[in-house]
């Protein structure tokens, strides 16, 4: 197993509010993140999350836990010494100096001599491809290049850690692809140890090793994109990781669970009678043309065609699908109004018990 570059045990955050009294914003949470790792921190707002990535900047200090960066405890250590590069969502660039100084900001304050700056700033601006820049005004940089000269200068004296809190969320979503690209070629390339946060659960998938998703103040499930995709815990995270269908199922005879007339061998270990919930995602749905009447068939309410792929809307008994397909162009398309069939593999169903 890799070392441990960061670990969170029991880290709990308080605040008090004006009128809901004293108020949990994190409350006791264990997290581990290891050596190269990239690990996001996702969930709406109000979770804890940005609480969390301050805790560990130093921003914030804990009233319960402790936080240990490569195995040194640094609960109570001052932000500049525990070897940490913070990019920010507004980038919080200096308006009045160059791109250069910019850069070099946090190498002048510790003190590197003249010539180890220039080195070390012209390295850090070809990796983030904005070589030849150095005179530039930030008021003279796109958006994106300005966030691409925040992470160089969170970079530039090559921290332990890096932590990134919603850097992309001022960007319009063309950019917002593009710089979460680069972001994660670059963390591999330098292969340092970072946490991100953010709340578009799209783009915590693609850039991420593993993701911490978080509800009030708590870590409710970590693993993989794929994991939290295909497997999600709670209703909360089959929610908000992706498009689902949450359905209301019951066990029958056999551990077969049947939804809407449907019913699916699932060999469910549960007394028959007993109450489920199924994870279906929208590409999980097979469709085809069907008569009303019959079991698991349903109506189309609506059609949305958006290129690569056709998402609609069934209606079938009290419950209203999500489905889509991405073979289309092959296979034809339903139209609003068709009675369809609907089913699902077994081997695509997640149990919520």
């Amino acid at each position: 197993m890799a070392p441990i570059s960061i670990r969170l045990d029991r880290v709990s955050k308080r605040f008090d509010h004006t009128v809901k009294g004293e108020v949990y914003a994190v409350r006791d949470v264990d997290l581990s993140v290891a050596e190269g790792e990239l690990l996001t921190l996702l969930g709406p707002s109000g979770c804890g999350k940005s609480t969390t990535l301050r805790m560990i900047a130093g921003f914030e200090e804990p009233d319960g836990g402790t936080i240990s960066i490569d195995g040194r405890d640094v609960t109570h250590v001052l932000p500049n010494k525990r070897g940490i590069g913070f990019v920010f969502q507004n980038y919080a660039l200096f308006p009045h100096l160059s791109i250069f100084e910019n850069v070099a900001y946090g190498l002048r304050v510790q003190g590197k001599a003249e010539g180890e700056i220039v080195r070390a700033v012209a390295e850090v601006l070809e990796l983030v491809g904005l070589a030849k820049y150095e005179r530039q005004q930030p008021h003279q940089l796109s958006g994106g290049e300005q966030q691409r000269v925040a992470l160089a200068r969170a970079v530039v004296f090559q921290p332990k850690v890096l932590l990134f809190d919603e850097p992309l969320s001022n960007l319009d979503a063309k950019l917002r692809v593009e710089m979460r690209e680069q972001i994660r070629s670059l963390q591999k390339r330098i292969g340092i140890t970072t946490v991100y946060v953010t709340h578009d659960q799209e783009e915590a998938m693609a850039i991420s090793d593993r993701i911490a998703v978080m509800e009030r103040g708590q870590i409710v499930q970590d693993g993989t994109a794929r994991d939290l995709y295909y497997t999600p815990a709670t209703e909360f995270v089959a929610r908000f990781i992706g498009r689902t269908n949450l359905l209301a199922g019951r066990v029958v005879a056999g551990g077969d669970v049947e939804f809407e007339g449907v019913r699916v061998p699932l060999g469910a270990k549960l007394a028959a009678g007993s109450a489920v919930k199924l994870v279906v995602r929208p590409e999980m749905i097979d469709m085809a043309p069907g008569r009303a009447g019959e079991a698991g068939v349903g109506k189309i309410l609506q059609r949305t065609f958006l290129g690569e792929k056709t998402d609609y809307e069934i209606l079938l008994g009290g419950t209203r699908l999500q489905a889509c397909r991405s073979d289309a162009f092959r296979t034809g398309t339903f139209d609003v109004g068709d009675e369809v069939k609907v089913s699902v593999d077994p081997a695509n169903i997640h149990l919520l018990a």
